[in-house]
């Protein structure tokens, strides 16, 4: 069988590219795209009775960059007539435009939250509605030429409107089609068309998820044993050698004959060792100050070196050896 080229397969032609066969080619074809756009807008834009109230609905989100903003304030010219039947929130210039347009006092319309300013924490208290199970969609004009120095919470916004599964239109074009849908929701009363405003819903990944952490957490309990935990298994409970155990820290034997000339190591050393051991033991406890109080305080009572490694503090025969011992055991152990 003769293999087909990429080329081939995309029929691209001589110039290169592929294109639509629709695709205007004069001014004339670009005039009359034009007015199709301008046709379906007017369509949209026409004055219409809403059968869902806006507190009937969880709130949609309007979010700008600095250099999208003009962009952001056309586009809620052109449609207020549907985002007025919204509880819209945003951030704090975003809403100031719709305030100007609508009137703050319109007692017709009912806002939602005014966040701050996005590199000022908007971003991530509209990411706080979504998941306090208030925010039905996201229109969000990004800006990506530029950098933002708050990154991280336009990450995470994103990240997470993905993970609720809430409508996100990051760009003019998609808001514009978006709005023909959330009109025809509106006025036939279709909650079918716009189910994240009226339901949670989640993204299909996180089903499995779910099921990982469940699996994990039965591993952690059981001590790598899933199946176990059904069995009646008893958790960890206080006391840390079970903790320990699961870990599965082997002791080390302090004793053997390896290095045998450490013996003679002088009292000092065995201080310094005892010291060190000290502070292995602090800092350990931190490690495991996120468990339960109960568990943290018997592992601090009953020495976190003696049963983290194995090695037995009040037994040291030299500095040397016992440090040598820590470092062994330690390799075997995955943090």
């Amino acid at each position: 069988m003769a293999r087909t080229s990429m080329r081939e397969q995309m029929n691209i032609g001589h110039r290169g590219s592929r294109r639509s066969t629709l695709q205007p080619t004069n001014d004339d074809e670009r005039q009359a795209l034009a007015t199709e756009v301008n046709d379906i807008a007017n369509t949209v834009t026409a004055p219409f009775e809403s059968k869902f109230a806006p507190s009937d609905m969880r709130q949609l989100a309007l979010v700008a960059h600095n250099h999208m903003k003009p962009a952001m304030k056309e586009f809620i010219q052109t449609y207020s007539e549907v985002l007025k039947k919204f509880r819209i929130t945003g951030t704090q210039t975003t809403m100031r435009m719709c305030k100007t347009l609508w009137g703050e006092d319109n007692p017709d319309i009912e806002y939602g939250l005014t966040c701050t300013s996005g590199p000022l924490g908007g971003d991530a208290q509209i990411a706080a509605l979504m998941c306090m199970e208030d925010l039905g969609a996201l229109i969000f004009f990004v800006d990506p030429l530029s950098a933002h120095p708050h990154q991280a919470d336009i990450d995470s916004l994103n990240r997470l409107s993905n993970c609720g599964n809430v409508i996100v239109c990051p760009n003019p074009t998609s808001a514009m089609s978006m709005m023909y849908t959330l009109k025809g929701a509106l006025e036939g009363g279709s909650r079918g068309l716009i189910p994240s405003f009226f339901e949670t819903l989640e993204s299909p990944a996180v089903a499995e998820y779910k099921a990982q952490q469940e699996l994990a957490l039965a591993r952690a309990v059981t001590g790598g044993q899933p199946g176990e935990a059904a069995a009646g298994r008893p958790g960890l409970g206080t006391d840390p050698s079970m903790y320990f155990r699961a870990q599965d820290s082997r002791p080390i034997d302090t004793d053997s004959d390896d290095d045998d000339d450490d013996d003679d190591d002088d009292d000092d050393e065995d201080e310094d060792a005892g010291e060190l051991l000290d502070e292995v033991n602090v800092r350990q406890a931190r490690r495991v100050s996120l468990a339960e109080p109960s568990f943290s305080e018997a592992v601090k009572e009953k020495g976190l070196v003696s049963n983290l490694y194995g090695v037995k503090p009040k037994k040291r025969s030299g500095a040397r050896k016992m440090m040598r011992s820590i470092g062994k055991s330690m390799r075997k152990i995955a943090f």
